[in-house]
């Protein structure tokens, strides 16, 4: 199969943060006077200390949404060692503020904005999605570390290295998806491994009975005996939703945005 053409537009600034921060707009081709395309946001995973928006190139993320006709967007933030929480908050809003304000150059519908990530990508996808639910219309979540509130914070991990040592309570809940749940929050799709050893499955089934319980639309697409890497394996030649996050998205995005 031919892949349909596509611009690239690398390194864009979109923070004032010190350094610059960047991010990657990935295009379809779209003819002149055509109805402008929904985007979708992608954020890398590494646990809020490694990784970089390079992942999101990987071809069963966002090239795979760009050829289904997505104006795919990559997004870097500062990482833990950089910075603590909430400035990895604070850039992936900022990052959606520049979206929402340049991605019509691009073809982009700034009002038909999903958002997506894997583990602690979608930890920020989530933040997004349940605290600016105006502006994001949908969030597909893989392996989300939900609800932080009983972390251990006896020793150094990598909660303690986002929020710092010995955090409150108040900090915890904060720095929780689970905490900001409201009946406002857009259509969700939690995907979790039921054999993840990092994030436990159980923070996914949290999640989704959080934002039952308030009356907001919620998916949890299980996937069975699935790890904590099963969202981010280079499985572009398959159909089958259990082993390719971009199909499960795609499929989500196109029913809602």
């Amino acid at each position: 199969m031919v892949s349909p053409p596509m611009s690239f537009h690398p390194a864009l600034p979109y923070s004032r943060a010190n350094p610059t921060l960047e991010l990657d707009v990935l295009a379809p081709h779209r003819e002149p006077g055509a109805d402008p395309l929904p985007v979708a946001i992608f954020f890398h995973g590494g646990g809020l200390h490694e990784g970089d928006r390079g992942a999101g190139m990987h071809p069963w993320l966002n090239p795979l949404l760009a050829a289904r006709g997505y104006v795919t967007v990559s997004v870097t933030y500062r990482l833990s060692g950089i910075a603590r929480w909430p400035a990895q908050y604070e850039d992936a809003h900022d990052a959606l503020v520049w979206v929402r304000e340049h991605i019509a150059e691009f073809g982009g519908d700034p009002s038909r904005i999903g958002v997506w990530g894997f583990s602690a990508g979608a930890h920020l996808a989530a933040h997004l999605a349940l605290r600016e639910p105006g502006c994001v219309k949908a969030a597909s979540l893989a392996a989300c570390p939900a609800d932080l509130r009983n972390s251990r914070v006896d020793e150094s991990n990598e909660v303690t290295w986002l929020v710092g040592p010995s955090p409150s309570t108040e900090v915890l809940a904060e720095v929780s998806p689970i905490s900001w749940v409201t009946p406002d929050a857009p259509p969700i799709l939690i995907a979790h491994g039921t054999d993840d050893q990092i994030v436990e499955f159980a923070q996914g089934l949290a999640l989704r009975d959080a934002l039952a319980a308030a009356g907001a639309p919620v998916q949890l697409h299980v996937i069975p005996n699935g790890t904590h890497e099963w969202a981010d394996k280079p499985s572009p030649e398959t159909n089958d939703p259990n082993v390719n996050f971009g199909i499960v998205t795609a499929a989500f995005f196109d029913r809602v945005l």
